[in-house]
């Protein structure tokens, strides 16, 4: 995949604003949507800037890529976590509202 250098750099921060938003909201999809942004940029800053080292341009975006890379990861760690431990609340929590309601009738 040959991407142009601006685009390379706003795939990256795309992923970063994926990952921000998927810690906020706590969506484990998308942290994947910006781990693939960050990937598909990184994989084409890290051409490029091979390519061409002494561009400041293509060293920022490579930069950002692996921002991109690193945080999804980790938002898409933070994310499984939390669904891991408040699950079993969850449950209990809706299990104990239906054995409520049915014995209310």
């Amino acid at each position: 995949m040959n991407i142009s250098k601006p685009t390379c750099r706003n795939l990256a921060i795309g992923g970063i604003v994926c990952a921000g938003i998927s810690l906020v909201i706590g969506g484990a999809l998308l942290d994947i949507v910006g781990f693939v942004l960050g990937f598909i940029a990184l994989t084409s800053a890290k051409k490029m800037f091979a390519a061409n080292p002494n561009d400041s341009y293509v060293e920022n975006a490579f930069k950002l890529a692996k921002i991109a890379v690193v945080v999804s990861l980790v938002a898409f760690i933070a994310n499984v976590l939390t669904a891991v431990f408040l699950a079993p609340v969850l449950y209990d929590q809706a299990s104990s509202m239906v054995a409520q309601s049915s014995s209310t009738f």
